[in-house]
């Protein structure tokens, strides 16, 4: 149904009191930056929000972008690639509208699923996507057999991509979007359906390549973006949940989260002189791993405690340390408030 006039200038209305005080970014800092950035798909009552009004602001470094299957990860990356449209918002990269031909030149992009023409070579393939960004065969050529040493793939240029592992082909499509020199590399499930020891290859050259350039990675697998960045943005259900460095994240987490863990030969044991301490707020046996987890009042009084626990309690201590909060715990975390928030 068509908007009124009236309904018309109620948008525009709206939209200049949103945008009146937005400044513009300075380039040299800042390689991406999205502003009520919205994906819609489809109209009417049948429209879904793939992506909803996310303010994204990513440094230089490695930046991991998170978020389950279905979350708009891959719908923000297309409208940041000018792969589709964007419904509302707007997003720079290094200052330029996400989609101009400025800010595809900056870009190196590996999808989550390339395709490749199975029958060219992997030089063949290379040769035609160096021509497709402009370069010229000569300087194509070196820049391809440099790539090729780099990624592991110099004893395969000749052999055709249907015949790559997928390990290679991921690592192909790395090169392919390396071979004009981005500066900024975005990378939408890099290690999707790869084997550990194929996962692991593509994590140590993404490191290497970050030296070189900014580099923007998608995934839900956290231990591998765990890795990898310095910093993360969260998103599910097309709306940010958190952004921020994987240190000051961990150290938010851990101040809430404070748990010991003991392992002894006479647990029950020690667990009883445990909660008879001031320096213990709480204690209790886990039955996932059948050791004592302990909340500590203090944590200083309650580590000068455990000799002598241990000696009153005539017990061996066979591990102690602090629990450590990894990613992944926080991520499953979050996502289960906004659930049960989502549903209440």
């Amino acid at each position: 149904m068509s908007m009124t006039r009236l309904e018309i200038q109620q948008e525009i209305k709206h939209l200049k009191e949103r945008y009146r005080n937005i400044q513009t970014i300075p380039s040299n800092k800042i390689e991406i930056f999205t502003e009520f950035l919205t994906k819609i798909y489809g109209r009417g009552q049948r429209s879904i929000v793939a992506v909803n009004e996310i303010n994204l602001k990513v440094e230089s470094g490695v930046h991991g972008f998170l978020g389950p299957n279905g979350a708009g990860k891959t719908s923000t990356i297309n409208m940041l690639i000018g792969a589709i449209s964007i419904s509302r918002g707007r997003a720079n990269i290094r200052g330029f509208r996400a989609g101009s031909i400025k800010s595809r030149r900056i870009i190196g992009f590996l999808p989550q699923d390339p395709v490749f023409y199975k029958n060219m070579t992997g030089m063949q393939y290379m040769m035609y996507m160096a021509q497709l960004n402009g370069l010229a065969k000569h300087e194509a050529r070196h820049k391809i057999q440099d790539l090729f040493r780099t990624l592991e793939l110099e004893d395969a240029q000749d052999r055709k991509i249907g015949k790559y592992s997928g390990g290679m082909k991921q690592r192909l499509g790395i090169a392919a979007a390396l071979v004009h020199e981005p500066e900024i590399l975005i990378l939408d499930e890099p290690t999707a359906n790869l084997d550990p020891i194929g996962r692991a290859k593509i994590i140590e050259k993404i490191k290497a390549l970050s030296k070189r350039m900014s580099v923007f990675v998608s995934s839900h697998i956290l231990s591998e973006i765990e890795q990898m960045c310095e910093k993360v943005t969260i998103i599910n259900r097309g709306s940010i949940i958190l952004s921020d460095t994987i240190k000051n994240i961990k150290e938010m987490y851990s101040a809430s989260e404070n748990v010991f863990i003991l392992d002894t030969n006479a647990n029950n044991r020690v667990l009883l002189a445990l909660k008879n301490k001031e320096s213990v707020t709480k204690a209790w046996i886990d039955v996932n791993d059948n050791k004592i987890h302990v909340v500590p009042s203090n944590n200083k009084e309650f580590q000068e405690i455990i000799p002598i626990i241990m000696a009153e309690s005539n017990a061996v201590l066979k591990g102690f340390f602090q629990q450590e909060t990894t990613l992944q715990d926080i991520f499953i975390d979050l996502m289960e408030r906004q659930e049960r928030r989502y549903y209440d």
